[in-house]
């Protein structure tokens, strides 16, 4: 046995990612057809706002989430961020799940009704500036 730090080709990760899956039906598993979801808010043909995220079995990853800088704290993210809840509410997720860091992030998130499940303390290199890993139950 040798172990090395090289790099691994494309067909052997592929050939790890195939055998994860067997893994998955082998446990019964049924088979996850990712899907992504998004609304975009436009105002004169500029993009002001952007939620996308990915469907996972029952879960929803909330992958981004943005408001311009001019639109910010006027409603406008919370309005396309329940569009979002509501429409992949509507195709059977249960639940919601995201990250984000800041000062701001975290304040708005927990205003929407999401809870927290983890934090990385001072991940960056500013003191309080956390990686937070919100969730929020959909049913």
């Amino acid at each position: 046995m040798t172990i090395t730090d090289r790099d691994i080709s494309k067909k052997e990760l592929n050939d790890i990612y195939n055998d994860f899956k067997e893994i998955e039906i082998q446990d019964n598993v049924p088979p996850n057809n990712q899907r992504r979801y998004q609304f975009i808010a436009e105002e004169n043909e500029i993009i002001i706002g952007f939620v996308s995220g990915l469907t996972n079995h029952k879960w929803f990853y909330l992958s981004d989430m943005w408001v311009h800088a001019d639109y910010r704290r006027q409603g406008l993210g919370g309005k396309i961020l329940v569009m979002l809840e509501e429409k992949v509410k509507s195709i059977g997720m249960e639940h919601i799940w995201t990250w984000t860091t800041g000062f701001i992030n975290p304040k708005f998130y927990e205003s929407q009704g999401y809870k927290t499940f983890t934090v990385f303390e001072d991940f960056c290199e500013v003191k309080g500036y956390h990686q937070i890993g919100y969730r929020k139950d959909l049913i």
